[in-house]
């Protein structure tokens, strides 16, 4: 099976959110200063919370501290090297933007 996960960007912030589950976020713990990972009350994780779309993610300690499964990291490290060479947004002459991404990932620009 194929991890699903989304990929939330805000270019305006320079920050990115990847959604793992549905689950409530009980609390957040800090991995990096740019890396954050909410837990639920299992301390499960909830969610990646990039605070600098070109902060290197970091995947051992993911895995190893907050037990993420191998597959998603394996799907996970396809961000690499940092957050915002993943996808690519450009806006036309029109306004609208448009998502160029991996097509396993549900992925959301948000503009402001």
């Amino acid at each position: 099976m194929i991890p699903y996960f989304e990929l939330e960007m805000d270019h305006d912030a320079n920050a990115a959110y990847i959604q793992l589950t549905n689950s409530p976020v009980s609390k957040t713990v800090e991995v990096s200063q740019q890396v954050l990972v909410d837990l639920d009350e299992m301390n499960v994780a909830v969610g990646i919370e990039i605070l600098s779309l070109h902060a290197e993610v970091p995947f051992s300690t993911l895995r190893d501290q907050f037990h993420i499964h191998s597959d998603v990291i394996a799907q996970l490290q396809m961000v690499q090297p940092t957050v915002s060479s993943f996808a690519t947004f450009s806006t036309g002459t029109d306004g609208v933007s448009s998502n160029q991404s991996n097509s396993m990932f549900k992925s959301t620009l948000i503009s402001h």
